[in-house]
């Protein structure tokens, strides 16, 4: 299916898309973060409908690979 990429800029950034996202697992976000992505376009672990980079440092090189490697 079709996908989004974004990189999301701000201070502190990956703490604050994580938040955002809610945990991995829609079925605990549904119950524990019920606002969150996950939780409402999540179907399950896999196809949980968000990707977010669980440490901060790899986030460049996800940026990287998403908008520097794959536009080549």
């Amino acid at each position: 299916g079709a996908c989004i990429i974004l990189e999301v800029r701000c201070q502190n950034a990956q703490a604050v898309f994580r938040d955002f996202c809610g945990p991995a697992d829609p079925e605990i976000a549904r119950h524990i973060r019920p606002r969150t992505l996950r939780a409402l376009y999540g179907k399950d672990k896999v196809k949980n409908a968000v990707h977010c980079t669980d440490l901060a440092e790899d986030a460049t090189l996800e940026v990287e690979y998403f908008f520097r490697i794959l536009d080549n």
